[in-house]
């Protein structure tokens, strides 16, 4: 019959010299008292974990002297589980009892569910399967008040193994997984490792080899990842029992190998030996196996059977100590040692009967009814507070919407009359507001781009009325074309004007239609064809056309040509690129001047609604937003110091 005896306290095992070192360098140096005792305990739990169960035992028997309760609770779990691992099963029994004590009598919760997991695992040692039930129960009770993954992964797991134990391999399998749930929440190697064994062995168990072998497959690569030579050593010992013959046997001895370095008197490594005691003695009753070479192997399998039935009785581990005096008896047989294998074969089979009684069964079934039926009780009553609870509230609520009810009604009547009269005063000032900026945009608008240029023709006049010897011939003919130009430009600026105020009119929207950047860029030109000491250049190579207003596009582009003709003022060189092109159907135009940049503050008024006065250049940059605005054009600005601007434009098409 395959078997399983599960294997707890030993899943942390591995070679943390090195920690260790540096732990002990800490308490030398430390100075508080308190944090000298909890690096002492962190200390004592690496030596758990490493096997060094002698040293852990060390520690722990001077930090159970202490006062500090949480340290103490500790130090008698770690002891209880170090003379677990040393099979000194009385030992035990004694420390995890204090610990229990301590953590009832200290209200600790965490510590008292991990003292009665370390009891269910004594109780296992026992064979005592309806008190490793009990505890296991109480342990997940707990643990599930606090959350503790990592405990309720290994109960789960310690249930899993007790339902092989007793040949109940659905409810087995059912822990198994919930114990592989908890183990991926954790994400450590080793405990998946482990949960992946545990399934493995239940389907062995079920005798469905085939999911058996991918489960103890999984468990082997996750021991193998993690460096857990313990982990590899437990799922060896447990993939051997799907496998037969030599396969079989490598397989264990591998397994002993390590189970002699780590932990020789342990649970699982016991089971093993009976194992390989089993296998030679197989390897005898081969039909045809000449004789000598029997007789070795019988010698083998007695000489291992006989370490495990010692480790067992001295372990106090019943079940392993039934399986090898089944076999030990038979070579006694072979051997016709009739006495002997008598006398074995009766005392096993006493043992065996008492153990898998049909009362143990029913005593574990019924904690697990009464833990179920505890839990629904709980569920009850939580809900008949729950509905009073609710009644009592929907009531409350009730009396509440009445009362509120009718103070709604009292004020209804006063708050729509109010209401009407507010939004009339609120629709009223709305639309003064809204006069009073366009006003105070339009006059700044004629303040600001209309004054200048026609001071400058009056000027002009003035000088030639007055002072007209002051001008030659070729002087005279040169500024009444630069004061055309001028006036033509004023004119052109005016009907802009009077654009950008039939933008703020109510109603008034853009009227998009299919237009060329090229009529945009030449009208441009031929506005600016006077600026002969400025050179400007036009790049436009894949002769774009967009679908948007053709006035508001061109009073764009013809201001910010303005703008940057007036920053190349006394500029050496001064020099204008316009720019065209299209990405991912989207037109963007850019205009770059090489003169002595700006500071982004002076372009704020490209970008905020409230500034009217811009830099005073064409029509003002607040002519420019808004009309941008209106075709849903982007505005981006950069500019360097005494390295030039550049402001592009981003068209999305109407």
């Amino acid at each position: 019959m395959k078997k399983w005896i599960g294997i707890f306290f030993l899943f942390g095992l591995a070679s943390i010299a090195q920690k260790n070192d540096s732990l002990i360098s800490l308490i030398n140096k430390e100075t508080n008292t308190l944090k000298k005792h909890e690096l002492e305990l962190q200390l004592a739990t690496e030596y758990l974990k490493s096997s060094n169960y002698n040293q852990c035992i060390e520690i722990s028997k001077n930090l159970i002297l202490l006062k500090p309760k949480n340290i103490k609770e500790d130090a008698f779990i770690l002891l209880a589980k170090s003379y677990i691992a040393l099979a000194e099963i009385d030992s035990a029994q004694k420390y995890v009892s204090k610990s229990i004590q301590l953590s009832q009598k200290n209200n600790s919760i965490e510590n008292l569910a991990r003292s009665y997991f370390v009891q269910s695992q004594i109780f296992q040692y026992e064979a005592d399967f309806t008190q490793q039930a009990n505890y296991s129960l109480k342990s997940i009770e707990l643990a599930k008040k606090i959350n503790n993954i990592e405990l309720l992964e290994y109960n789960y797991r310690n249930m899993a193994m007790l339902y092989l134990d007793q040949q109940n391999y659905k409810k087995a399998l059912d822990f198994s997984k919930k114990s592989l749930y908890y183990a991926k929440l954790i994400n450590n190697p080793k405990k998946s490792s482990v949960a992946y064994g545990a399934i493995g062995e239940t389907y062995s168990m079920m005798y469905v080899d085939d999911k058996a072998d991918y489960y103890f497959r999984k468990s082997y690569d996750e021991a193998i990842k993690g460096d857990f030579k313990m982990g590899i050593a437990w799922t060896l010992t447990n993939w051997a029992n799907i496998k037969t013959g030599n396969e079989a046997l490598k397989m264990r001895e591998e397994a002993q190998k390590i189970w002699n370095d780590l932990s020789p008197d342990n649970i699982m490594s016991i089971t093993n030996l009976s194992q390989i005691g089993l296998l030679y003695h197989q390897k005898a009753e081969t039909k045809n196996v000449p004789e000598k070479e029997k007789q070795k192997n019988l010698e083998l399998a007695e000489s291992y059977l006989i370490q495990a039935i010692q480790k067992s009785k001295k372990s106090d581990n019943t079940t392993t100590y039934i399986e090898s005096a089944k076999v030990l008896a038979k070579i006694y047989f072979t051997k016709k040692d009739y006495k002997n294998a008598y006398l074995l074969q009766n005392e096993y089979q006493a043992l065996n009967d008492s153990l898998f009684s049909q009362e143990n069964k029913n005593k574990i079934a019924e904690l697990e009814s009464k833990q179920k039926l505890t839990q629904k009780d709980k569920e009850i009553a939580l809900k008949k507070l729950t509905i009073l609870e609710n009644k009592r509230q929907k009531w409350f609520l009730i009396i509440g919407l009445i009362s509120l009810s009718v103070i709604g009604l009292l004020l209804f009547y006063q708050n729509q009359n109010r209401k009407k009269t507010n939004q009339l005063l609120r629709n009223l000032n709305a639309e003064l507001d809204n006069a009073n900026k366009t006003k105070t945009r339009f006059f700044s608008i004629l303040n600001h781009d209309l004054r200048s240029p026609v001071s400058n023709l009056i000027d002009f006049l003035h000088i030639q009325k007055n002072s007209p010897d002051l001008l030659d011939e070729e002087t005279k003919i040169r500024i009444e074309k630069t004061t055309l130009s001028s006036a033509e430009n004023l004119l052109s600026s005016m009907e802009d004007i009077l654009q950008w105020s039939k933008s703020q009119m109510e109603n008034f929207q853009p009227q998009p239609k299919t237009i060329s950047i090229k009529s945009i860029f030449n009208d441009t030109q031929k506005h600016f064809e006077s600026e002969k000491n400025i050179r400007i250049t036009f790049e436009n190579p894949n002769n774009i056309e967009i679908s948007t207003d053709e006035n508001y596009l061109k009073t764009i582009v013809r201001n910010l040509t303005g703008n940057a003709v007036k920053a190349l003022e006394n500029i050496e060189n001064p020099k204008i690129i316009w720019k065209a092109w299209q990405e991912k159907n989207i037109t963007f135009l850019s205009i770059t001047d090489n003169g002595s940049g700006a500071a982004l503050e002076q372009f704020k008024a490209l970008y905020d609604d409230k500034e009217v006065v811009g830099i005073k250049t064409g029509l003002g940059l607040h002519l420019i937003r808004d009309l941008a605005k209106a075709i849903d054009c982007e505005i981006d600005v950069q500019s360097k110091m005494n390295e030039g601007t550049t402001i592009t434009l981003k068209i999305n098409n109407l």
